[in-house]
């Protein structure tokens, strides 16, 4: 059985998935999670974390309101966009063969702004590596759209930059992910791998692309309008709030 270096790490006989955090709260433990660190070009990092966020850690579930995103940078892209973004104090290690898959139920609610505009505000649960690979994988979205994101960092990787949010516009969610849905992120090595899906549905799949040998979990939100002339656009008086419940990962190892 694997396990994580903290009482929070729980199996689900059922599912064969392993428990992450159990979420007791009052606050996050600082154990198991810890703020981005983003570096800046001129030195120095930033820790994306809006001053308006209010956060509850309760009954197995994290929630985040941003009522009216207030963070922002003229310059530098990732700290404009990112509002809230935390990350798993651990990596998982992916074996060569096999798929590893990392589980959240999450839900997302926009606060003010236009939900079918996605650059203005999204939730999101990620898998990534930003030490080695620079790769990014992640189940986003608004109150109403269902999305997978798929991520080569720029600036900090040596590969060619990409950035890739797809839609299934099949299937449907009803328009609404406001409500928990499961959010699941698959990665295999061997095959070269990657799907995202929710509700055990199929959102996107790709072949051939490079996965990680080892990943971190995270949450957060953020915009994506970029800045244009020196300037931000990510504020627009609109917020968000989000849910994410039970944390959980199944073939990977700590």
């Amino acid at each position: 059985m694997t396990t994580y270096r903290s009482r929070s790490a729980e199996r689900n006989p059922a599912s064969d998935f392993i428990t992450y955090d159990e979420l007791r709260g009052p606050d996050l433990d600082a154990e198991l999670w810890a703020p981005a660190r983003l570096p800046l070009p001129t030195g120095g990092d930033h820790i994306p974390v809006d001053p308006n966020a209010e956060v509850t850690v309760s009954e197995g579930e994290v929630r985040v309101t941003i009522p009216r995103f207030s963070a922002s940078h003229d310059t530098f892209q990732p700290a404009d966009s990112a509002k809230y973004l935390i990350f798993s104090t651990h990596q998982f290690g992916l074996a060569p063969e096999g798929p590893a898959t990392f589980a959240v139920d999450l839900a997302v609610g926009n606060i003010g702004g236009e939900p079918a505009d996605y650059r203005r505000g999204i939730a999101a649960f990620h898998a990534f590596d930003f030490e080695v690979s620079k790769r990014v994988f992640a189940v986003t979205g608004t109150s109403t759209r269902v999305l997978a994101l798929h991520e080569q960092l720029g600036s900090w990787g040596a590969a060619e930059p990409f950035y890739h949010v797809v839609e299934s516009p099949y299937e449907d969610f009803d328009d609404d992910f406001t409500r928990l849905r499961t959010c699941e992120i698959t990665l295999d090595r061997g095959t070269s791998t990657a799907t995202w899906r929710v509700d055990g549905r199929k959102v996107y799949e790709t072949y051939g692309t490079l996965i990680p040998e080892r990943v971190r979990i995270g949450f957060g939100m953020w915009t994506m309008l970029p800045v244009r002339d020196g300037r931000s656009r990510s504020l627009e008086g609109q917020g968000m709030n989000a849910r994410w419940r039970r944390f959980r990962v199944r073939g990977a190892q700590a």
